[in-house]
């Protein structure tokens, strides 16, 4: 059996093109297969803010670090600058409740592992009336999440915390 991928004038044959376009197409469906199947399969950690309890007088939140990924992830740190806590922070933040509601950016407070579809809070603060509580309600804090895939590789995911009322983001709601 013969193989030829040129005609007798040497052109090539409308059959060897079509094969070669078939090879090329399949080759770059595999790279973005590859590509697309790397940046989806790991952890993908993001933190939120969420009401704990809302009232007349004021309304308390938790920090919710959820991992939406579809692996694990260990060893989770959150870092954020002292400027932006101090240009969040309300009129009431004693230092006892910067100890308890700010210990989630220590270094020595790490998630060692969050499973995938899995979430974990801490208490955080809370605000009242005109900005006499421990955050000011709308406040805009940046804060890195650094972690570790299950299989090492490391991950850093910038985002924005915003202390308010996860109940309704327009500050309106059903009674």
């Amino acid at each position: 059996m013969e193989v030829c991928i040129f005609d007798q004038s040497g052109n090539l044959t409308v059959d060897t093109i079509i094969a070669v376009s078939a090879l090329l197409v399949s080759i770059v469906a595999l790279g973005l297969s590859i590509y697309f199947w790397r940046t989806s399969f790991r952890p993908i950690v993001t933190a939120m803010v969420i009401t704990h309890r809302s009232g007349n007088k004021a309304i308390a939140f938790d920090l919710k670090i959820l991992n939406s990924g579809t692996l694990p992830a260990k060893n989770i740190r959150l870092r954020v600058e002292q400027k932006h806590i101090d240009s969040a922070l309300g009129k009431g933040g004693r230092e006892s409740d910067k100890r308890m509601w700010l210990s989630c950016f220590e270094q020595k407070n790490v998630i060692k592992v969050l499973h995938n579809n899995e979430n974990i809070c801490c208490s955080f603060g809370l605000v009242s009336a005109n900005n006499s509580g421990f955050w000011k309600y709308k406040a805009i804090i940046p804060i890195t999440i650094e972690y570790e895939g299950w299989f090492g590789k490391k991950y850093i995911q910038n985002q924005e915390l915003q202390i308010i009322d996860t109940s309704s983001f327009t500050d309106f709601r059903w009674g």
